[in-house]
């Protein structure tokens, strides 16, 4: 009965059946990503294999057919992403840390949070002009770069693996570095010199340090122009350069829910497309006879396409520009052909497009998002656009005055921002509570607040200076440009300041957010009432974040980073040595923030064997200033410095790369860094 209900669901819901093709190849993708190994290369071409045999052998068998067809297309995406890692993997990575002379073509330059320069280093060579392959991140000692992009440099550098995760469900950062095709990153023990080039750039090297160049180019203008804080926020929605942002604008925008605005996203390639589009149109309708004769719309749509393509190509091309220019193009594709395009066959083809040339993408945090919200607002509209239609132009609302009808149209665009904001922000706190462990509270009002100037100022401005650059016109409109971002700084700063604008929460399991995601999927794909299965999902992820809990201990891998829980159940950072980096990851993922000064003070005087009897109020943790140790919970011995033991036994913490224990009555249940990351090639 409920196999037969199925089927006939889905025979109703044909037209609904392609967006389901990136999802099952989304899956392949993730399957390979969660193994705890690297897959032998022939897993995945004897699968594809045996499925077409099969395919062959019930060819008049519908129902198998159609099962088949599911498990083929997850086999796909995981075959794609498998090819792409192991053509990666071709050439060695750095395994251990050594000092090398290193010369090097500059492929990009930033800045670190300190305002150091970094480098990624292309067509490197050593002492003796042997070719070393890949490229290497390396950071200066300088705030200033030696060279331009395509010029070379010569240095000695310490260069070192990329870093693993640094806490279990953590961010990998050496899986990021592999697919990037980054050997090694490093920093300069020595001045960077620029030298000659051993040889020239490739066609296709040429022309991305040429789009590099102008890049450059374009964050120079706009740092002649305008402001500091003005110019970082321009240098990020034009150019996609972030190196720029201070620390404080950063958590500003981030914790007032505007941290969408700093991301070259759909926001702007879509208003750009879209300005481009009339602004043709109306230029076009001052010459009746030129209308009379040519259609200006497809012309229209043909500029706003070369508009978006250049967009993307100064932007840095990040995901969100992907996936968004991929959908404008086909819906301006649709303008040139005299078609319609729907909206959840254009998203589904923009990620498919996106997971082909990078399956990667689907592990950061930029393509969840980015998806989630478009997503979430096509499948609302889908439902509810009809209601704001006839709210707009529907009955006696055609007769009614002037005023009344712009009153309307005001109310709906105040209304339309916040209800895309809702469903937008619903739709990607899943991922902002996984990834960034954080909720912007205030989201609603930030957009509502931003939203007009953003819409009506600076995004107008940001075409009309990317239009007047290559004729030198671009201050003005760039200063206008500014004017707006002052005034979204000011607000950003404003609902930051607000009390728990930013709300640091534990993260979800990953089992959780991919039944959210699969739940919302089933939700929005389909049109019938099956479709309210989908929550199920939703609720069932939602519950997960009750499942999980801040560790008793947390070890890094060299041992000397140790955090323990409070009697309280928050993570509290010991004063041992240890990256202050893991140690800001930790308080991080765990949803705490450092302690207060008097915290500090009194977490001191109990590591220094002070204070003794405050240990059963705050933290069961006994020091030994004359054994440098101490004990926690009577059963985890803290070596200071030196390393840790659990229920008498040391604790190697090097092979491990780091673990997360929790003490149990009866024993120690010790999740390691290793067990998390596997053995895969990027680490």
């Amino acid at each position: 009965m409920l196999i037969r209900q199925i089927k006939e669901n889905l025979f109703k819901e044909r037209s609904r059946w392609f967006p389901w093709i990136p999802v099952l190849f989304g899956m392949g993708i993730v399957i390979y990503f969660a193994l705890p190994f690297e897959p032998s290369l022939w897993l995945g071409a004897g699968l594809i294999e045996a499925i077409i045999f099969l395919a062959l052998i019930f060819r008049r068998n519908f129902t198998i057919l159609g099962i088949l067809s599911i498990v083929g297309i997850i086999t796909l995406g995981f075959a794609v992403v498998q090819l792409r890692a192991a053509y990666i993997n071709k050439t060695p990575f750095i395994s251990e840390e050594q000092k090398l002379y290193l010369k090097g073509r500059i492929a990009s330059a930033d800045a670190n949070s300190r305002g150091n320069i970094r480098l990624l280093l292309e067509d490197i060579s050593d002492f003796d002009d042997t070719p070393i392959p890949g490229k290497y991140k390396i950071t200066l000692l300088s705030k200033k770069a030696p060279a331009e992009e395509g010029q070379c440099v010569e240095m000695i550098a310490k260069i070192m693996p990329p870093y693993s995760a640094a806490v279990i469900g953590g961010y990998q950062f050496d899986r990021k570095t592999f697919f990037e095709n980054i050997k090694a990153t490093g920093y300069s023990v020595s001045r960077a010199l620029p030298v000659e080039c051993l040889e020239k750039s490739s066609l296709s090297g040429s022309l991305k340090l040429k789009i590099e160049q102008i890049r450059n180019e374009i964050v120079n203008k706009i740092n002649a122009v305008l402001p500091p804080d003005e110019a970082a926020v321009t240098a990020a929605i034009v150019a996609g350069e972030r190196s720029g942002m201070s620390r404080r604008l950063t958590e500003n925008y981030r914790d007032s829910g505007l941290a969408h605005f700093l991301s070259i996203s759909g926001l702007h390639m879509s208003m750009l497309a879209g300005m481009m589009f009339f602004l043709v149109r109306a230029a076009a309708s001052c010459f009746p006879p030129l209308i009379a004769r040519y259609d200006t719309k497809k012309a229209a749509a043909v500029l706003s396409v070369f508009m978006s393509a250049l967009y993307l190509l100064v932007s840095g091309a990040e995901i969100p520009a992907q996936r968004s220019f991929i959908m404008i193009f086909i819906v301006l594709l649709g303008i040139l052909l005299g078609r319609q395009a729907l909206s959840i066959l254009t998203i589904s083809w923009a990620a498919l497009v996106v997971l082909l040339l990078t399956p990667e993408a689907l592990v950061g945090a930029s393509f969840q998002m980015s998806f989630a919200a478009v997503v979430a607002l096509i499948a609302f509209y889908e439902r509810y656009a009809g209601n704001l239609h006839r709210f707009l132009h529907g009955g006696k609302y055609q007769n009614r005055p002037l005023l009344q009808k712009t009153g309307r149209i005001v109310f709906a665009y105040i209304v339309g921002i916040l209800t895309s904001d809702f469903v937008a922000s619903l739709a990607t706190l899943p991922f902002s509570i996984y990834h960034f462990n954080q909720i912007a509270v205030y989201t609603t009002i930030g957009n509502l607040l931003a939203g007009p100037v953003i819409g009506l100022i600076i995004m107008p401005f940001v075409l009309i200076s990317l239009l007047a650059l290559p004729l030198g016109l671009e201050e003005l409109p760039l200063k206008i440009v500014g004017f707006g971002v002052h005034l979204v700084n000011e607000t950003t700063a404003w609902v930051a300041s607000l009390p728990n604008a930013g709300l640091p929460v534990l993260s979800m399991p990953s089992w959780g957010l991919g039944a959210i995601v699969l739940g919302g999927l089933w939700l929005c794909i389909w049109l019938g009432k099956w479709r309210l299965w989908g929550w199920l999902g939703i609720i069932l992820g939602t519950l997960s974040l009750l499942t999980t809990s801040v560790p008793d201990v947390m070890i890094d891998e060299s041992g000397k980073a140790v955090a323990v829980k409070d009697n309280t159940g928050r993570l509290i950072i010991l004063p041992s040595r240890g990256k202050n980096f893991v140690k800001s990851i930790w308080l991080e993922k765990t949803g705490n923030i450092p302690l207060s000064p008097d915290e500090k003070k009194k977490l001191n005087d109990i590591w220094n064997g002070r204070k003794r009897a405050e240990n059963q109020t705050w933290i069961d943790l006994r020091c030994n200033s004359k054994k440098k140790q101490c004990v926690y919970k009577g059963r985890v011995t803290i070596l200071k410095n030196k390393g840790v033991k659990i229920d008498g036994r040391t604790f190697d913490s090097k092979r491990a790369l780091g673990a997360a224990v929790r003490l149990h009555p009866d024993h120690a249940e010790i999740r390691t860094i290793r067990a998390y990351v596997g053995s895969r090639y990027w680490n």
